[in-house]
């Protein structure tokens, strides 16, 4: 072989060493689908680290105990908040994440004394929730006759009997964004017909005599959650013309807004550092509710799926964050301010993921984006969790604290959860009741399921949870959060 031919072959052979290093040390593999998207060759080992890590601890559980179990509710003003988010941050930070402190202006409603009871046709104390925002009855007790509605439609037929009557909102439970609306709107629309009061049953499918509370739109009337017992009860008296009557007491009222923050937990990225993806939940409760189901789980497996990647040695491209909002129970003040004050980065957002409908069973993700930034996310669930059931991709339902980002065009989601009610895990409240196999919830029955049940009640408690589920859904989280971070591009818009 002549030397010519020789240096033709060797350049040959180096190149197409060459073209093997270079994808090698750029790791990567195509997907079979639209824009020729790209997953790093290792992404599913990634993956199954950060799995195999979350399933070999039961850490959350642990955290949640101990922060709902020490400081109980952590309502927007309180001492109690401020000092679970203290413990927090330095728990965040033994973990070896970075935490930065935003803060926020959150309002200050103060519940105060509360009662209800029943006075005609019968003497009996009622259980009842002030709800927030609502204003007290300046020291007095008001009592009134009471009017039943089952609607708005059905205010309006009877506006021109309202004046001077406690207005009492007895609305079945459809789904909650269909039935919410009464809690938010009823004293309001009362109130323009000349009502002292307005009485909301609670906003959930089941009752135990358990109010639930949540946020009012303010008025001058004094507003209360009662039972499902209580307004299906009254509705009974008055359709077989029975005069009900009512007195309350409310000392509730608002001080000036104080300061608070979200914790933002990070690691920085190793290859777009000014890039970022975004996981979250709220760490305020209401002030009767322990808050673990909402929204403390929610936070803290957020809090979870970075300590994975960390503990896991990972070293996400792009930087990921978990925030920790303030203040969603009753102004939304932190989503806001998260939004306003990091409005430069929004446009390099990949992703904003919120974890605030429960953290039982994890079925994937809800996704409100492009369809081919969705077909990335299929792709990318079915791969890499498809073993363990939560690479789902389905609905748009976001939560409130990521909303503020969505309207700026950042792709977002929910982490979507399984019915409670389903499964053989030990918080099942039917589980000792049924025999499995459980029947499978389609998305549109998820309204009804067994999260409204504890919802903003003084139930919402440590022990409706379960360890494995919360290590479940914080490693969902972390393999979503860290399989995004690591795509070449950020997601298309």
């Amino acid at each position: 072989m002549g030397t010519t031919r020789m240096m033709v072959l060797l350049n040959i052979l180096l190149l197409l060493w060459f073209q093997q290093w270079v994808q090698a040390s750029t790791s990567v593999i195509k997907m079979a689908t639209e824009g020729e998207i790209q997953l790093k060759i290792n992404a599913k080992g990634d993956a199954d680290t950060v799995i195999h890590a979350a399933f070999n601890t039961t850490i959350v559980y642990e955290r949640l105990a101990y922060m709902t179990d020490t400081f109980g509710p952590r309502f927007s003003g309180t001492p109690a908040l401020e000092s679970a988010l203290d413990w927090i941050k330095v728990q965040a930070q033994t973990d070896g994440l970075s935490v930065k402190e935003q803060p926020v202006m959150i309002p200050v409603w103060v519940r105060g004394r509360e009662y209800a009871n029943l006075i005609s046709p019968r003497r009996k104390s009622m259980h009842v929730l002030g709800l927030g925002g609502s204003v007290g009855t300046n020291g007095q007790i008001v009592q009134a006759k009471v009017l039943v509605v089952s609607s708005f439609d059905d205010l309006e037929r009877q506006k021109d009997n309202v004046k001077g009557k406690i207005v009492v909102y007895n609305v079945e439970f459809v789904s909650y964004s269909k039935t919410v609306v009464y809690r938010v709107n009823g004293a309001s629309k009362a109130q323009q017909y000349g009502a002292v009061a307005a009485l909301v049953r609670s906003i959930s499918p089941f009752g135990l005599q358990t109010p639930h509370t949540g946020s009012s739109e303010p008025t001058t009337i004094p507003a209360m959650a009662i039972t499902l017992e209580d307004a299906q009860m009254f509705a009974r008296m008055q359709a077989r013309g029975q005069e009900v009557e009512i007195e309350l007491y409310m000392e509730a009222h608002t001080l000036p807004d104080a300061q608070s923050r979200n914790l933002i937990l990070e690691i920085e990225g190793t290859h777009f550092p000014s890039e970022y993806v975004i996981v979250g939940g709220h760490t305020d409760s209401w002030d009767i509710a322990d808050g673990a189901m909402d929204d403390g789980g929610g936070a803290f497996v957020a809090w979870e799926a970075l300590r994975l990647i960390k503990s896991s040695g990972l070293h996400p491209d792009r930087t990921v964050r978990a925030i920790l909002y303030v203040n969603e129970e009753n102004g939304a003040r932190g989503g806001q301010q998260y939004a306003h004050d990091y409005s430069d980065t929004l446009s390099k957002t990949s992703i904003a993921l919120e974890s605030d409908v429960g953290t039982f069973t994890p079925d994937g993700i809800s996704f409100l984006g492009s369809t081919k930034a969705q077909s990335i996310l299929e792709y990318m669930g079915h791969q890499l969790l498809g073993g363990i059931g939560s690479g789902n991709v389905s609905g748009e339902g976001i939560g409130e604290d990521i909303s503020y980002m969505c309207v700026t065009g950042v792709p977002c989601g929910n982490l979507n959860v399984l019915d409670p009610r389903v499964g053989t895990e030990s918080n099942n409240p039917c589980a000792p009741y049924s025999q499995p196999p459980y029947p499978l919830l389609t998305e549109d029955e998820f309204p009804r399921d067994g999260y409204f049940w504890y919802h903003h009640t003084e139930a919402d408690t440590i022990d409706k949870l379960s360890p494995e589920q919360l290590q479940h859904a914080a490693a969902t989280l972390g393999v979503w959060i860290y399989s995004i971070a690591n795509l070449p591009t950020l997601l298309p818009r």
